[in-house]
C-alpha cells in the first residue's frame, strides 16, 4: 500500500473516531466541574460508543451486499467476469499540429 493510501485511510479514520467522540460526547457529558465523568457519564460514553459501533459494522454489511448489485444487475456478469471481458478503450489520438507562420525580425545596425 503506498503512503497516499495510507494517508486517506488515516483521514477517514479519524474522521469518523472525531464524529463519534463528538456525538458521545454531546449525548452523554453533563456535569463539567469535574475532569473525569462520572459514573452515568462514562455508563453512557461505552453504550454509545457501542451503538455507534454496531450501526457503524451494520452500514458496511449492507453496503458490502448492496453495492455489486447496484454496480451488475442479477443474471448478468460478476464483477470479475466482467472485468476480464472488458475491452480496453481506443487511445485518443493527439491532435495535429498547425504550423505556424513566423515572420522575420530585421534588425538595424546602429553605429
Amino acid at each position: 500500500m503506498n503512503t497516499i493510501q495510507n494517508i486517506q485511510q488515516l483521514r477517514e479514520f479519524l474522521t469518523v473516531y472525531n464524529t463519534l467522540s463528538e456525538r458521545c460526547f454531546n449525548a452523554c457529558a453533563r456535569d463539567y466541574t469535574t475532569s473525569t465523568l462520572t459514573k452515568d457519564e462514562g455508563s453512557c460514553v461505552s453504550q454509545c460508543i457501542d451503538k455507534q459501533m454496531l450501526v457503524n459494522r451494520r452500514f458496511m454489511l449492507v453496503f458490502a451486499e448492496q453495492a455489486p448489485k447496484a454496480l451488475f444487475k442479477q443474471g448478468e456478469q460478476s464483477p470479475t467476469e466482467a472485468i476480464k471481458s472488458a475491452k480496453p478503450e481506443p487511445a485518443v489520438p493527439a491532435p495535429e499540429a498547425t504550423p505556424v507562420e513566423t515572420t522575420p525580425v530585421i534588425e538595424e545596425n546602429k553605429q
